[in-house]
């Protein structure tokens, strides 16, 4: 049976429509399930946070953690001891755990040379 090109035109617009829909539906629901569980955990760490408040006991505010002491290797670079540090203050700023950095040393190159040649290439098209 011979089939006219309106009928075929019309018959995979049908399919093109009703394949739209169920990809626009599936990714409603995909995004309506993370948002309830995103809700779901929330509510988890606010209960979690509620009871480490009431269970724990106003304790007095820790003495000042002493300064952070750092052991700088043999051949120093400068830039790359400055971002380690300023790493470290930054997290100790933001969880308030009391780390204290006692030293910091530079560890041998263990890794492939493809693998330092990657990441160097890497690095230097960043910017």
């Amino acid at each position: 049976m011979d089939y006219s090109l309106g009928q075929i035109y019309g018959g995979a617009s049908i399919v093109f429509v009703v394949g739209m829909l169920i990809v626009f539906i599936a990714l409603v629901a995909i995004i309506c399930i993370l948002v309830i569980m995103a809700n779901i955990f929330k509510a988890a760490d606010r209960k979690k946070a509620e009871k480490a408040a009431s269970a724990a006991p106003a304790a007095p505010a820790p003495a000042a953690a002493p300064a952070p002491v750092v052991e700088i290797a043999k051949e120093d670079d400068e830039e790359e001891i400055a971002a380690v540090i300023a790493a470290v203050v930054a997290m100790m700023s933001e969880n308030g755990n009391g780390l204290v950095v006692r030293s910091v040393r530079r560890v041998g190159k263990n890794t492939p040379a493809w693998s330092a040649s990657g990441r160097q290439e890497y690095i230097d098209t960043r910017y």
